[in-house]
């Protein structure tokens, strides 16, 4: 009853946020709290509670390094003047017919490239919301599609980290996982394909205001270097450096290309870097204004809190009775759709695609077979569950940062077609085989 009760005064706390408009971190605490009340009501000591809650929030730590290095590129982006280079040229040189779909295959390209939905969502991501704004594109088709695209790649990257860890908690082969999601990644590409053709036949990118483009060329000196970043990211992710190297990296090269090409002081720079970016030209601010590592504070917060719920749950085993219960669901309606409800739930709970992909390992795994094709279904559906899904609850990290660092509202989730196509084509696909094997 205790737990109930912890349960829905998070859930009533969290939904008043979501009515308000305001932070997510309140409800969050409020919940981390909650949750340690009734850890300690059943017996645990306050150490020991305090060591699960840091035991849960040390695991993520390496994901707040990498945000934190985003927050400092998505700044640096716009200040080099690479973002503006992409908008100036973009603009002119896309084709208008074919922009909605041009900003889903590369934003595919590049997160499958990097492996990152974040750190594509805010360089690359930023440059084609910043075109669709330039050019009065429809926002909610744009971010939709880039949403699309950005979580192509997280899924079945090489280079993604919910790939790798997928592997290590099913204990299959990361790379023989690579070609099984690629195969059953084909069908709801290519719908999205065809989606996103139509959606940009029908509402085609602009023309943009003139003096909005010779405003860019006052700002910046759009000078092809601009393109550095761009490359050396590309290059050095596909050499198989590690992405938080590789924004590191990037980063240097960015501050230096500002500095040197740009002509702006380095104190400037780093004090950009932190704050956000504010172009000089009252017209860019609109498109360009943004970033830095103070973005990002509260996003880090809400996964430090999140993280640290989920040590809590972890360390007393709150949520055994679920395994239970999912094992019945799974019974009655099926595996996969019982993941289904299971990533969804443990998303909107947890905030958090990394700790969703743990917590439906441990609540779904007994019903999946411990021999090698076995840890594949579990592996799969998996992949083709809380990993996508994730980005379609508002509140979760995996959506609310990608349109965060966009500058898309809500109304971006039902045009990111790939996040819910790649579940419904799956299943599809396991009814199919269950028919052929019957």
């Amino acid at each position: 009853m205790d737990l109930i009760l912890a349960f829905v005064l998070f859930i009533a706390a969290m939904a008043a946020s979501l009515a308000t408009g305001t932070t997510m971190i309140l409800p969050m605490a409020l919940g981390l709290a909650a949750f340690s009340l009734v850890a300690l009501r059943r017996g645990f000591r306050l150490r020991s509670v305090a060591g699960m809650c840091l035991r849960g929030m040390r695991q993520s730590l390496v994901v707040v390094l990498v945000m934190l290095l985003i927050g400092c590129l998505t700044s640096l982006w716009r200040q080099c003047g690479t973002i503006a280079y992409f908008t100036y040229y973009g603009v002119r040189l896309v084709p208008p017919e074919v922009f909605i779909l041009a900003a889903f295959l590369l934003t595919a390209l590049m997160s499958y490239a990097l492996g990152t939905s974040f750190g594509v969502a805010g360089t690359v991501g930023v440059i084609l919301m910043t075109i669709a704004r330039a050019g009065g594109a429809p926002t909610a088709l744009v971010g939709g599609a880039i949403l699309s695209g950005l979580y192509f790649g997280d899924r079945g990257s090489p280079m993604a980290s919910s790939a790798s860890l997928v592997a290590n908690e099913t204990g299959t082969d990361v790379s023989r996982n690579f070609r099984l999601m690629l195969r059953s990644a084909l069908p709801p590409l290519l719908l999205c394909v065809l989606l996103y053709a139509l959606l940009s036949l029908l509402s085609p990118l602009g023309s943009a205001d003139s003096a909005l483009l010779e405003d860019f060329s006052r700002e910046f000196t759009l000078s092809p270097w601009c393109l550095l970043p761009t490359l050396l990211m590309l290059a050095l992710a596909f050499g198989g450096m590690k992405i938080k190297y590789v924004m590191a990296v990037d980063i240097l090269a960015s501050v230096l290309l500002t500095v040197l090409l740009q002509g702006a002081p380095l104190a400037r720079v780093l004090r950009m870097m932190l704050l956000g970016y504010a172009p000089e030209t009252p017209s860019l601010a609109p498109i360009l204004s943004g970033g830095g590592v103070r973005s990002m504070l509260e996003i880090v917060t809400l996964l430090l809190l999140s993280s640290g719920c989920a040590g809590i749950f972890e360390g007393t085993r709150m949520l055994a009775f679920l395994e239970d219960a999912l094992s019945r669901l799974s019974r009655r309606i099926g595996r996969f759709p019982a993941m289904v409800c299971a990533s969804l739930a443990v998303c909107a709970v947890f905030c958090n695609q990394t700790i969703g992909i743990i917590m439906c390992r441990q609540c779904m795994g007994g019903n999946y077979d411990s021999t090698p094709e076995g840890r594949t279904d579990l592996m799969l559906d998996i992949e083709n569950s809380v990993v996508v899904l994730a980005g379609l609850v508002p509140w979760c990290i995996a959506c609310s940062v990608p349109l965060r660092m966009l500058g898309c509202t809500l109304s971006a989730l039902p045009f990111a077609a790939y996040l819910y196509l790649l579940p419904l084509c799956w299943q599809m696909q396991l009814r199919l085989r269950r028919r052929r094997a019957a």
